[in-house]
């Protein structure tokens, strides 16, 4: 009876393993980058580490939110991925201030998926997934305060508004 438990549990904690995954917004379907098994152990450790990043970047070479990037505080190591939505990796990188600088698509918004996984200085481990937009317009269900931009960022987070400006997609 228990090697039958044991079993069934298991074979429960397999199809748990291969059916989680992140949701897209606004649809039903699933998007296989999974969130799940993410290794976050700086729970009760005063753990001072962060990551930020933006949900949205505008890769129109205005100089403005143009890179997809991290930005850390106390980390010593990360890996940084970003996936399209057939689970195609499109953009890997582990170096401080690197980001991905997507090809300009007129009038495109695009939704990506980023999955980040982090060592802080104190040797824990942090990590993020979830959806990072590319917008060279904006959806018209959107309002840029929808959106979290670089130009945002303050040592405390994301505040006060942005200095982008996008024309209503299409």
């Amino acid at each position: 009876m228990k090697m039958k438990i044991n079993l069934l549990l298991l074979f429960l904690f397999v199809i748990t393993i291969i059916f989680c995954s992140c949701k897209k917004s606004g649809n039903d379907e699933v998007h296989h980058i999974s969130c799940e098994n993410l290794l976050t152990d700086t729970a009760g450790t005063f753990e001072n580490a962060r990551i930020y990043l933006p949900t949205a970047f505008t890769p129109n070479n205005d100089g403005r939110n143009d890179i997809a990037r991290p930005f850390r505080y106390d980390i010593s190591s990360f890996v940084f991925a970003i996936y399209d939505r057939t689970n195609a990796l499109v953009y890997t990188t582990s170096q401080a201030g690197d980001g991905w600088n997507a090809p300009i698509s007129a009038n495109t918004a695009t939704v990506y998926y980023y999955r980040i996984q982090a060592i802080t200085n104190s040797n824990h481990h942090i990590a993020m997934c979830g959806e990072l937009n590319y917008l060279i317009c904006r959806p018209s269900s959107n309002q840029l305060t929808d959106f979290y931009f670089e130009d945002q960022l303050t040592s405390a987070g994301f505040s006060g508004t942005t200095g982008e400006n996008l024309a209503v997609c299409p």
